[in-house]
């Protein structure tokens, strides 16, 4: 690979980084697992399920350009902008309705790791519906690996002047640096979570991780029109 083909590969793992760490790849990941008391393997799993439909998405936009010409250029984007915007939607109702659900249910389950009823020293239960869980990781999982990284298209039409190799390239660096920066931020944040423990959280936690990733969603819609 020439000096401009590791230059697009330097600059895919850069933008990879820079648009992974926004809050809606990790935050919603970080909230619900500790709401819902997923193990570590779990929060890999489905963190990791969630960016590599991040990358394939992304990857795919990129080849739809090489395939179809550069003309089909702007409408790739505008499919891409039409993803990142429904993102936002999916996300403000996720939140909205993980909130719901918990305040209909009166704060009846087990809040950041621990029952309402329960003191924090008290052993472990399990959840009251632990059917709910793998419904809940995929769909955040879906929500969030279907939205694109705009900024990688262009360069993985640039690697496609160059050679084969060099798209390879570019489609494995942006896939390892996203999942790798993606778990990294969401294990972070989990850690770094974990001492939060108040009478507010153990009872309102869940309602409370609701309307944060509605806000995250709230706040992706804003940016996507330019009102941020």
């Amino acid at each position: 690979m020439n000096q401009a083909g590791l230059a697009l590969v330097a600059t895919t793992v850069i933008t990879a980084v820079v648009h992974t760490l926004i809050p809606d790849h990790w935050l919603p990941f970080v909230l619900v697992s500790r709401t819902e008391r997923w193990s570590r393997r779990r929060t890999i799993s489905v963190t990791t399920l969630s960016a590599l439909l991040h990358v394939i998405v992304s990857i795919a936009l990129g080849l739809a350009i090489v395939l179809a010409g550069r003309g089909a250029g702007q409408a790739v984007i505008g499919f891409a902008e039409g993803l990142e915007s429904l993102t936002g939607w999916l996300l403000v109702t996720f939140g909205l309705v993980y909130m719901a659900w918990f305040l209909l249910r009166g704060g009846h389950v087990h809040s950041f790791g621990m029952h309402p009823h329960h003191a924090p020293d008290d052993p472990v239960h399990p959840l009251e519906n632990p059917g709910r869980r793998p419904v809940t990781g995929y769909a955040l999982a879906l929500i969030v690996g279907f939205n694109p990284c705009i900024l990688v298209v262009p360069i993985v039409y640039g690697a496609s002047r160059m050679s084969r190799g060099t798209v390879l390239a570019v489609a494995l660096s942006f896939a390892v640096t996203t999942v790798v920066t993606m778990v990294g931020a969401t294990l972070a944040g989990r850690h770094g979570t974990a001492r939060l423990t108040s009478p507010f959280l153990t009872r309102y936690g869940e309602a409370l991780s609701g309307g944060l990733i509605a806000l995250t969603g709230l706040a992706v819609m804003l940016i996507e029109f330019d009102l941020i």
